[in-house]
Parts: C-alpha cells; structure tokens; sequence
C-alpha cells in the first residue's frame, strides 16, 4: 500500500437487496441460506484485516410503497439503483468499491453520474451474467450499459469465457478473470457406507440457475447403461418433470441441503451452452462434502478444475451422461482421487479467502498506478500489458518449503504467470511442490547459471521472462507493475524491483515475516517516485527480461560462474543492459528471505568473491575499479567481522577463501571453476 493510505484501506462491498450485512449474517446463523456460505455473503470479509476494513451493504427496511419504487426503477433501468443510492454515504466515503454482479456495478455508476461533485473512489465492478443477458437486451440498454460500464477502472469476471466474450464490447479495458471460491475451511471426511451391490445410484443434483440442463439428466438417469438403477435427487426452486426415478426437493434449510450431499453417491452439474461458469458453487460444495463431480463441459468450469478433478461430458449429450455416471459409481477409488485432487485445487486457490485477496490485491494495484500516474482507462499500453505472457523461472536448491510458499504467492499474482519453471539439480529440492496447470518442474546440473539457462531454454514464446530467487516473496502486483514497465516503455530490457527488506543482510526472514512486510502500509513508500528509473544493474533475486531481445542476442548466463554464481546477475544484466534500458519498477516491490539453506560453503563463496569479480572485469561485463573496491570491500567485512562471527555466516570461511583467492590472482592461476575443487 501507499505511503498516503497509511491508515487502513477503507473497502466498501456492494450487493444485491437481501445480501445486506446485517440480515445476511442473522439467517445464516439461524443456516437458513443453505449451502457452504459465510457469515457474510460471498466472504468478502476476508479481505479485512489491521490495514483493511471491509464495510458490505445494509438493506433498508421497506414498506409496500417504497419496494414498489425500487422495483419500478429496476424494471426500466435493468439493475438496483435504489440499494445503491440507499448506500451512497458508504459508497462515496470508501477508498475503493467492490461489486458482485453487474447489476449492483451499473448502479455504482448511475451513482457516480449523479454526484458529479462527490469524489468517486475506484470501482472493481464485476460481472456475473452480464454476456449471457447482452443479445437479448434492447438496444437502448445495452448502450446505456455499456456508457456507465466502460468508466469503470477495472471489469472483473467470475469466467475467462465471459471475460473473452468482453473483450468485443469494452475494447481497452482492463479486464480481469476472478476464480470464485467458496469457504474451504474444513473439508470432512465422508464417512457414508459403500453402496450395496444392485442398488440404486444415488445421484443428486443442485441449482436454480436458468441454464440448468434437467432434461437432459433426466433422459441420462432413467435407462443407465447395463440397467443400472439410479435415483436422482434434484434440489431446485424451478418447476421440472418428475418421473419415477427423480425426486424434487426445494431446500430451506443447512441441515436438509447436507444430509443430501451425505446421502449421494455423486454429483452432476448438467448444463446449456453459457458463458459465466454455472454450477462453480456446486461443484466447490460437492468437492468440500467429499463428493466426485460430473458437470456439462462449458461455461469455462475447466479453468477452475481440469478433469482430472471433474469427469466433463458434451452440452446435451445424455448417452455420454449416463455412461459417467455408471463409470464413476462402479470405481470408488477413481472417485476418490478426484476429489482429493479438487479438494487440493480449492486448499490453495478456489477458496473464499484467495478470491477476497484477489479482489484487495487488484484494488492495491489500481491505487498505486493512480498515485504513480499511471493511465488505467482505455489505452493500447495497458492493453499490451494485460497480454503479455509472462514466465517465471526459479533455480532452486536445498528448500523445497520455502519453494512451495514462494510458488504459492506467484500463483495469486494478479497478473497470473503464463508459466512457472522450477528447475532444480534433484528431486528432493522439489518435494511436496503441488501440481498446476501452468508449473513445470525440470532438472538441471547444480548452479545459478547453468539452471538459469536451462529455464531460458525451456521458456517457449513468452514475453517477459522473470527470475526470482527460491526466497523471494513478491507482492501480488509484481508481475502486472513489471508488464505495465515493459508495455510502456520499449526500450527496456531488463527490470528489477524494489526490495523492501533484504533478509540475506542479516539472519534472514521468516515467509511470514515477509508477508508482514510487504502488508505493512509503511514500507513501501512510492508517492513521488518515477514509475521506473534508471539503475544500474539488475538484482538476481528478482529480475525481469525482454525474452525476444536476449533471444536475438544469444544471451547465455555465464556457466564459468559455478555454484551460487557470485555476480552472475550483474554480468547477464549489464550484458543484456547493452541493448537497451536496465531500470528499476518502483511499484513492483518484495521481500529477499535470505534464507540460509542451501547456501554455498564460505571458503567457496569467499574465493567466488576475489574470482569472479576479476573475471567479470576481464570480460568487460563489470569495470575493474568497481572489482577492486568490491573485493576490497568484502575482504575488509569478512576479515573485521571474523573476530565476533555471526552464527549465521562461516566467516572465517569466508576470510580463508578471500586469501586463496588473492594468492591465485597473484599466481596467475585464478579462476571461478576453482572453487568446485576446494
């Protein structure tokens, strides 16, 4: 956050009439809104914290005359202008407003145009079905849609497929997809007995959304292949046929919507054609009832789970259904692979708290490019930036727990990682990574350069590639602050960050030390400074690189540098620096652990310190003045502090390998390699 936003964001939640914090938190105490909600509706609360309030819509009581207005209004407007006016005072007091739907997002905006004096805080407005419903609006709505939406700063989507289908209506916009998660607290264990042989499949399904398919689950279930029995629950609002089989019950309550998860022996989700991700809701409740999931392969649901978590059939196809059914009911084990699988998904990020940490994430983002001046409407940078794919590249080796936090955080980067390549000399440097769709794990010879290089190489037709060191915990905007960087200035070729705390200066930080830090409304004040500046070199621990431009230049990490690659940064930045511009990105920030796992013995990095400067200067990457006064430097520190040694760091080690050094350079036999026979 910023420095002028010292005291706690003030977030401001705009929902529908009857999501109002108050009416909302008393039924769901009384689990009179069934399924696996939160105290608060969607869990937007989970983003407040001791530098964030989250503040949701109140719901005014209403007599006849004043409802018969509200709805009036939303008749002809198409959306609740009346909830939104009723809440202005929250609204226009707030430092940023967030909606669920677009309905409460185009009356935010009717709002804005109305008080045209007020101050307008930034509007994250998101939509539901809003791609659904646009070829079956009237003209003059949808204009009217699109003039209020298009001032929006930011259009977020719970479906790429609808976010895609945006992209037409609001060319320019910054538009982001948002993975919906519901409250994966706890995860019980099923403990419901196996089904008896012959009898009947239990198969529930859930939902009152119009682009529900019942027709064809009906057809599905009432002749499964092989003559299997089936008896089909459907828990709905909506009227449907009901033929001997199939049983219609309308939830009321928690209790009654569990005991029919705990009674089924599957899930299916059957769906239209749709654009908005129908039945995610279900699908999460299923998978945290520890039940397996058929659902109709549309609406973008395999963004949210790939089927190795979900079984997907064809829109329509009831042939295709059945036989799912049949297929999963008679393989237990299958079933419960699934769900772990899918439960793993949710554990990380298909959860309420990563959708309301997105949510504050994108609204740090927005509030730092205006105090930056940056331009966030329409612009063909901004658009540029958003497109970019972007690969981050970690050599690792010796913290597979540390790794898995680091990957973690660049998995809830707003600007999400086309790629993540860890690239690490054994398995056990890996262990316990969790598997994603978009990281590849791959091996290479021990060494910061020589893994490096095997992460250029496996970079494919990305963008930017940005390497980060196993311990470097970025900030969630980093990659999008590095895009709008490199979209915006095309002479740059290398990026760094800001470093705010550098854990490798002294005994190194804690994961949640570091997230404390860069949480911390006072460490990173950037009101003032430039949105990038010129430097010198990159820092190793985080850097970023024009892909197309190293590949052009046959840029290579230098491989003479062995081990911990003592300098290799500043040579393969001042190498790359040579096309182009090295600058620094003020608004992308983090935090170096330091940890000292893995690190290089003392005696080795301590010649490292003597070689490889000397090297780099005979190459030409690094001048020989800034050699001699780095190994004089280092030498003086590692000899003074010797005498009261940190625990942390050999030292004398250290020292001895400076010596060593010096004598070889004297001897005309030094050389970096020599540190991998001492």
């Amino acid at each position: 956050m910023l420095e002028q936003y010292s005291a706690p964001l003030r977030v401001f939640v705009q929902l529908s009439y009857g999501y109002g914090a108050s009416d909302w938190n008393a039924r769901w105490n009384r689990g009179e809104i069934p399924g696996i909600n939160e105290p608060y509706a969607y869990g937007y609360y989970r983003a407040a914290g001791p530098d964030t309030v989250v503040v949701q819509s109140e719901d005014r009581r209403e007599n006849f005359f004043s409802r018969m207005l509200r709805y009036g209004v939303r008749l002809v407007a198409g959306f609740d202008f009346m909830q939104a006016w009723r809440n202005r005072e929250g609204i226009l007091s707030a430092d940023v407003v967030w909606t669920h739907t677009e309905a409460q997002a185009l009356a935010v905006l009717a709002l804005y145009q109305l008080t045209p004096w007020a101050a307008h805080p930034p509007l994250i407005a998101q939509s539901v079905w809003l791609m659904d419903r646009w070829p079956h609006e009237p003209v003059w709505r949808r204009l009217l849609m699109q003039h209020l939406l298009s001032r929006a700063d930011m259009l977020t989507f719970l479906s790429p497929e609808n976010m895609k289908q945006a992209r037409s209506i609001f060319p320019g916009k910054r538009l982001e997809w948002v993975a919906f998660g519901i409250c994966a607290d706890a995860m019980p264990q099923r403990k419901r007995a196996p089904r008896p042989a012959g009898a009947p499949i239990q198969v529930l399904s859930v939902g009152n959304d119009r682009h529900r398919d019942w027709q064809t689950l009906i057809d599905a279930t009432a002749h499964l292949p092989g003559g299997a029995a089936c008896a089909l629950t459907v828990a709905t609002a909506r009227s449907i046929p009901t033929p001997a089989h199939v049983t219609r019950v309308a939830v009321t309550h928690n209790d009654d919507l569990f005991a029919l998860y705990d009674r089924a022996d599957l899930v299916v989700v059957p769906l239209g054609e749709n654009l908005h991700a129908s039945g995610i809701t279900v699908i999460e409740e299923a998978t945290v009832r520890g039940l397996p999931v058929i659902a109709t392969d549309t609406g973008g649901l395999r963004h949210y789970f790939d089927d190795r978590c979900v079984k997907y059939v064809p829109v329509g196809d009831a042939a295709a259904l059945g036989q799912a059914i049949v297929a999963l009911a008679g393989d237990p084990a299958l079933c419960a692979a699934m769900v772990e699988r899918a439960r793993a998904r949710m554990r990380t990020d298909l959860n309420s708290h990563a959708y309301a940490q997105r949510h504050l994430a994108l609204s740090h983002e927005l509030l730092a490019q205006q105090a930056q001046g940056l331009v966030v409407e329409s612009s063909t940078v901004m658009q540029q930036a958003r497109a970019m794919k972007i690969t981050v590249g970690i050599a690792t080796s010796g913290r597979p727990a540390i790794l898995r936090e680091t990957v973690a955080e660049l998995q809830r980067q707003t600007h999400v990682p086309a790629r993540i390549i860890v690239c690490a000399p054994t398995p056990e440097d890996v262990a316990g990574l969790p598997d994603a769709p978009n990281l590849s794990i791959v091996q290479g010879a021990r060494g910061l350069a020589a893994q490096r290089n095997v992460i250029l190489d496996q970079a494919g037709d990305a963008d930017l590639v940005v390497f980060f060191d196993d311990d470097f915990i970025p900030d969630r905007a980093y990659l999008a602050q590095c895009a709008n960087a490199f979209a915006g200035n095309p002479d740059i070729v290398v990026a760094t960050g800001r470093v705010l705390a550098d854990g490798a200066k002294g005994p190194g930080l804690s994961v949640a030390e570091a997230r404390a830090i860069l949480a911390d409304p006072g460490s990173n004040p950037v009101a003032g400074l430039s949105v990038v500046r010129p430097t010198w070199s990159a820092y190793g621990c985080n850097m970023a690189y024009r892909l197309s431009t190293i590949r052009e230049a046959g840029l290579r990490f230098d491989e003479r540098l062995p081990l911990y690659g003592w300098y290799e940064d500043i040579d393969f930045s001042r190498r790359a620096g040579a096309l182009g511009l090295i600058a620094c990105v003020n608004g992308a920030r983090g935090v170096h652990l330091g940890s000292k796992l893995g690190r290089t013995p003392g005696r080795k990095l301590g010649y490292s310190q003597v070689a490889n400067p000397l090297y780099l200067a005979g190459k030409g990457s690094y001048p020989l003045d800034h050699a001699l006064r780095s190994i004089a430097r280092h030498l003086a520190m590692n000899t003074l502090r010797s005498l009261w040694s940190e625990p942390y760091i050999d030292r004398r080690g250290r020292v001895v390998g400076n010596w060593l050094g010096l004598r070889d350079a004297v001897l005309g036999r030094i050389k970096p390699e020599n540190i991998l026979s001492m």
